[in-house]
């Protein structure tokens, strides 16, 4: 009997520990973890990246598979998603003799062909369903960078100075490959070191980090056939809390824009409603540089609210509030841009010392003001504004 107690005693024990186990894995296990991908394996980290902004996913069960084979179909469908063309518009037709117009990636796969990021064969298929081998993502990686390229025989001595394996590399593919470890853009699993394997079919853990590296080097080294399909990068005043969501830039509300008020506006005279075009002074830019709005982009509005400077009670005041972006012909764009400006006097100087100054200033109430043309004002964003940054208007 007793013998009995302490044999149920260690299970209940066992089965305590197991439970703290699995609570405490949960708990330490981030939310948003696929079931099979957690912290620590080899490509989590750019797996997670893509997860985050739409271009991976995983399966109804929670997990993501990353061992998994894909399909050209399926490689394609991330790599347009990879590049943010998803949304392109115009893109010619290339015809391929095993793809029918009603495949579920028929458009996907045009328009990765019109930019020159993947091909068929020679005799015009596609092969929309085989299984997509690492040398053809190698060589598409390389199709969407616009590089100095390599000979032959610098391309053979970067790789049999890296694999074993280089004479399983077809020949169509030489320059290209060499080029991608010239770059140290070859992706190899941790357990496959010092081999190539150009012809293995490709798992979904390599294509998250092939794809994640493709978009770094793309933001800085676009094909020339992918410059006109993404967004531009200049330098100008960062937006901090901006971001992209595919073709979708938002910009968040309560965000400070330096505008210029385009009209010359006189405080004792200016009445609500009275309409205003506001300009960018600076190119809004994300952290990333990408172009939000250019300088120059108008803004059409309205003053919101009018007050003159009364003696001694209060000093002028103009709220300026703008609501629609303007194309280059000052036409309305339809883009809500629901901003508010606060624009005072400033303090007078009755004198060098800037105390009286401020006494001055406001003890002798009653002060109007102008609005000189092109003066800044800072706008602040009152509703979150949605902006497609490959839209026509945008182009310079």
């Amino acid at each position: 009997m007793n013998c009995m107690k302490m044999m149920l005693k260690k299970l209940l024990c066992l089965i305590a520990i197991f439970f703290a186990f699995s609570i405490n894995q949960a708990i330490c296990a981030p939310a948003d973890d696929f079931t099979d991908t957690h912290q620590g394996y080899w490509s989590y980290d750019a797996i997670m990246a893509l997860k985050k902004i739409g271009v991976l996913a995983g399966y109804p069960d929670g997990s993501f598979r990353p061992d998994e084979k894909v399909t050209r179909a399926e490689f394609t469908a991330m790599l347009t998603k990879a590049l943010g063309l998803r949304d392109a518009k115009d893109f010619s037709i290339t015809i391929y003799k095993d793809l029918s117009p009603k495949h579920w990636a028929y458009r996907d796969i045009q328009i990765a062909s019109h930019y020159g990021v993947m091909e068929g064969t020679p005799e015009h298929n596609f092969m929309a369903n085989g299984h997509v081998k690492r040398v053809e993502v190698i060589v598409t990686i390389m199709s969407a960078l616009n590089l100095k390229e390599i000979t032959p025989d610098e391309a053979r001595a970067y790789l049999t100075a890296a694999y074993s394996d280089v004479n399983e590399l077809p020949a169509w593919a030489l320059t290209r490959t060499g080029k991608a470890e010239q770059l140290h853009a070859i992706v190899v699993r941790p357990w496959e070191e010092g081999l190539l394997m150009p012809n293995r079919a490709a798992t979904r853990g390599e294509l998250a980090v092939f794809l994640y590296n493709m978009r770094e080097r793309v933001k800085v080294h676009p094909s020339k056939k992918l410059q006109s399909a993404l967004p531009k990068r200049v330098d100008g005043y960062v937006l901090e809390n901006a971001y992209l969501d595919g073709n979708m830039a938002i910009i968040p509300a309560g965000t400070v824009l330096p505008l210029g008020v385009m009209d010359c506006v006189w405080s004792k005279e200016a009445k609500v409603g009275d309409e205003f075009i506001a300009r960018t002074l600076v190119n809004f830019v994300t952290k990333d540089k990408v172009l939000l709005i250019p300088i120059g982009k108008e803004i059409k509005g309205t003053i919101q609210k009018a007050k003159k400077g009364t003696t001694l009670i209060k000093n002028a005041q103009m709220v300026f509030q703008t609501q629609t972006l303007l194309d280059d012909d000052s036409r309305d764009t339809g883009v809500e841009f629901v901003t508010v400006g606060n624009a005072v006097p400033k303090v007078a100087e009755f004198t060098h010392n800037p105390i009286l100054q401020k006494i001055g200033f406001n003890v002798f109430k009653g002060h109007n003001f102008y609005n000189h043309h092109s003066q800044q004002v800072d706008f602040v964003l009152l509703e979150p504004a949605r902006i497609n940054i490959m839209n026509n208007w945008l182009a310079e």
